[in-house]
């Protein structure tokens, strides 16, 4: 807590935590105790009452004020002026509205004059004006500038969509853009702004995505597998996510630390989409729904057949049901193994190799189950959202006979 001209502010190892009128009422209140004596009339008919609470409102918006100062230090949570002085810091500026321009290609009559700030239009309503005059020295197509009236990525257009004479006039066949307008732009929004600023710093897309795996994967404890999906889309996906999100998966773990790693390490301005939302609760006191999707585990039974020699030991078996589960992820013992990760097959091939690595083996021959009743000499695939699990008793082992 540090004092400032009689107004508290709360800095603490989280940042900026703001008073309010409710926390300066009874310290106020306290002080004029202290003041008037322990039989003073504070109520708020009185006018000490009434003065006590005018100090408390100011004090709190003071407070208020405060918070914003320090807030406007931070890409995430300053906006306007302080933000875009913030993203200078990288050489990024905001961009601010622009009027698409381009070219069109009138047909005209023989001595027809268009004159500048003529007025040629789309079906949809989007018109634009000519910036320089013309004058047809012969019938045939004669080019012009033009720009919109509008800023905005409303004036993009797409070849062939400025085809309407908004203001007839003799010796004016036709009119038609051969080339697209591409370069109208709206004032770039506070979440845009802040996620082109992590762009640059190479901290969304790929690494972005990294980092949520990382710190769910590493700092949640039961969390088997995780991965993030994006959909950088302006729509939803075939899968339903918004535009502009990410989905995280995850096998295992507390829904409530998933949730508050994925908010410490996810961008601002992009949505986490999911099947679970959680109220995540943020240093200013504001909540923010964070969502993402539980995994299901692909349970794995297997047979394994094993040829050995007298180099076997005694706790063979053993050893080969523990190089399974590692290989393929789960419980032996009370040890837990991530294994395979999200959406990973279950290789045969792969599998039979690992046993190897016990002492003794020197053939192997290996089926597996996703039901415990069909086993095949085959590979399981594991499908979008699911992970690979197997624990010992799900795992027999016998000898393999030539």
């Amino acid at each position: 807590m540090v004092m400032r001209s009689g107004v508290i502010l709360m800095l603490t190892a989280a940042g900026f935590k703001r008073m309010r009128f409710t926390d300066y009422l009874p310290i106020i209140e306290e002080q004029a105790k202290e003041l008037f004596g322990e039989d003073a009339n504070l109520s708020e008919r009185t006018p000490l009452g009434k003065f006590i609470r005018l100090q408390a409102y100011q004090r709190a918006e003071d407070n208020e004020l405060a918070e914003n100062i320090y807030n406007s230090r931070f890409v995430d949570t300053s906006e306007g002026v302080a933000l875009e002085q913030n993203v200078a810091r990288a050489l990024i500026t905001k961009k601010q509205w622009k009027k698409a321009v381009g070219e069109i290609v009138l047909k005209l009559s023989k001595n027809t004059p268009v004159p500048a700030g003529y007025i040629f239009g789309t079906q949809y309503g989007v018109k634009y004006r000519t910036l320089n005059e013309i004058k047809a020295l012969d019938n045939g197509d004669y080019r012009v500038s033009v720009e919109a009236l509008e800023y905005g990525i409303i004036g993009n257009a797409a070849v062939g969509d400025v085809n309407v004479i908004v203001t007839p006039l003799t010796g004016i066949i036709s009119v038609t853009n051969t080339t697209p307008f591409q370069n109208g732009q709206d004032e770039e929004t506070r979440e845009q702004l802040q996620d082109r600023y992590y762009q640059s710093l190479g901290k969304l897309g790929n690494r972005r995505n990294e980092s949520i795996e990382a710190r769910v994967l590493d700092e949640v404890e039961g969390v088997r597998a995780c991965i993030v999906i994006d959909n950088d889309a302006l729509e939803p996906d075939a899968d339903g996510r918004p535009g502009k999100s990410f989905e995280t998966i995850v096998l295992g773990g507390d829904p409530e630390e998933i949730a508050q790693k994925i908010k410490e390490a996810k961008a601002g301005g992009i949505r986490a989409y999911g099947q679970e939302i959680v109220q995540v609760t943020d240093t200013r006191g504001r909540k923010h729904s964070i969502g993402f999707t539980y995994a299901s585990a692909v349970k794995i039974y297997v047979k394994a057949l094993i040829k050995k020699n007298s180099n076997y030991p005694l706790d063979g078996d053993e050893q080969v049901k523990k190089q399974i589960v590692q290989f393929i992820g789960g419980i032996i013992g009370d040890a837990f193994f991530n294994g395979l990760g999200m959406n990973e097959d279950v290789v045969l091939a792969r599998l039979e190799a690992q046993l190897f690595r016990v002492e003794g083996v020197l053939d192997v021959k290996i089926s597996i189950s996703a039901d415990g009743f069909v086993y095949l000499e085959e590979n399981i695939e594991i499908g979008f959202a699911q992970v690979a699990e197997t624990d010992s008793s799900k795992i027999e082992v016998s000898n393999l006979v030539s």
